[in-house]
């Protein structure tokens, strides 16, 4: 029901922009809107009118608009405002998203930025600007409440009635030493439920382990989905509590995911309504990265002319060849690539992966070698060239098991990542293994 009346608001909103008289009407609409209700229209509006609905969205809103929004659409947004402009519409954000929006941009603007912050609200950001984008620093939120362990549980009520305002997902109180080391946690519940006489320490939670700032962002995923958290406490590497993550921010990385996969699916991160510049750049990378990679292939095939010359049913079979190890060893990479995703690789079931894998790949030679045998003797009656494309088929359907796990390895070495940049290199490599073992056989048996 809800994207239901959102896609009608949509609807309404692309109507209202090609009437002259729209300004007024339009900016009612997108004032009653939410924050991620107007990151979508954004999202699914061309360019020219995204700069019209972004002009027509209120000052106070705007921070929030671009903590919703795509990551490349946001920072285009951001490079026509100015850094005071920017101050003013991140002012009321979350200290994590705040910090988010203001690692994409350039030092220099960053720091501008900062420069027109108050000390507080600038020391809680550049605390978490300290640490890496996708850690667990990178992801806390610095906003947090926290009580000693000598207090009582009545001081504690009395401590968050003055406070009247809880931070957003605040479901427990972190307990600290004087030192500011982290003892653990207390619980909104226990406070509610106890007694009031009783201290902190005689109700709170010291077995609750918190997770260290350098934690990447998958582990900590991990961690929330084990242990099913709704938040937890983050700690630096002297046990010093430096904030917290929350439930909101694991989802967001699940989102991520979810669109990393699409994008390794796909072999292109773009915008959907980017500017046709922006798209063009894009693509010709990618279609070069291809064109490359086909001229490889064809220049190995170019190798044995003189086998097409004898046996030109050579020519009809290849793709056979070709195509069924380049989805064999997707498969394997695909595995592998999902393995990793979730943190599930370590150097003892790497290798029984791989064995595995390979156990695969052996039976899927028994098979299908048998399989293009039988196929091709019925076919062409030749059983020379039935034999050389069956032992092509083992030989391509091992490499593709083989390739498919360890080209992730070396991909992940070189900084590529392997769900974008491994199907390219996979289908490169599986065509010329079958192409030159097929073509070489052929030429061995017949030439």
């Amino acid at each position: 029901m809800a994207r239901k009346n959102l896609d009608a608001k949509f609807e309404v909103i692309q109507d209202t922009l090609t009437n002259p008289e729209f300004k007024s009407k339009l900016g009612r609409i997108l004032n009653e809107m939410t924050p991620s209700e107007l990151a979508y229209v954004i999202e699914s509006s061309p360019p020219q009118e995204r700069k019209i609905i972004w002009d027509l969205i209120q000052l106070d809103t705007e921070g929030e608009v671009l903590g919703e929004l795509d990551e490349n659409l946001r920072d285009d947004l951001l490079e026509g405002m100015d850094p005071e402009e920017i101050s003013k519409a991140i002012s009321d954000l979350e200290v994590d998203d705040l910090a988010d929006i203001l690692q994409s941009l350039p030092d220099k603007i960053t720091n501008e930025v900062l420069g027109l912050m108050n000390s507080r609200d600038r020391g809680r950001v550049e605390n978490i600007l300290d640490f890496p984008e996708e850690s667990a620093g990178g992801l806390m939120n610095t906003d947090v409440i926290t009580v000693r362990p000598e207090n009582s549980i009545e001081l504690v009520m009395r401590y968050l009635r003055f406070l009247k305002k809880l931070p957003r997902n605040t479901d427990d109180i972190y307990v600290l030493s004087r030192k500011d080391e982290y003892l653990g946690i207390l619980p909104i519940t226990k406070i509610i439920t106890s007694d009031p006489g009783l201290t902190v320490r005689e109700v709170m939670d010291t077995e609750f382990q918190p997770i260290k700032s350098d934690t990447d962002q998958i582990d900590v995923y991990n961690e929330f989905k084990t242990r099913d958290l709704f938040s937890a406490p983050v700690v630096d590497e002297n046990n010093l509590l430096v904030g917290r993550i929350t439930v909101d921010d694991i989802i967001e990385i699940a989102a991520d995911e979810v669109e990393q996969d699409f994008i390794g699916f796909a072999q292109i991160e773009e915008d959907i309504f980017a500017s046709p510049k922006k798209s063009i750049r894009n693509r010709l990378i990618w279609l070069s990265v291809n064109l490359l990679t086909a001229i490889i292939a064809s220049a190995s095939i170019s190798l044995f002319a003189d086998v097409f010359e004898k046996v030109v049913y050579a020519a009809i079979l290849m793709p056979i060849v070709a195509s069924m190890g380049g989805i064999a060893a997707t498969q394997t990479l695909g595995i592998y690539i999902r393995a990793e995703a979730m943190r599930q690789l370590n150097r003892k079931n790497l290798r029984y992966l791989f064995r595995r894998e390979f156990i695969v790949a052996l039976a899927n030679c028994m098979v299908f070698s048998v399989a293009i045998f039988l196929i091709t003797s019925f076919w062409f009656n030749d059983y020379t060239l039935s034999l050389a494309i069956s032992i092509a088929m083992i030989f391509n359907l091992l490499a593709a098991a083989i390739f498919g796990f360890v080209l992730p390895i070396f991909l992940r070495k070189f900084g590529y990542d392997p769900a974008i940049a491994g199907g390219v290199v996979i289908t490169t490599v599986t065509d010329i293994i079958g192409f030159v073992s097929f073509l070489g056989i052929i030429s061995f048996l017949v030439l």
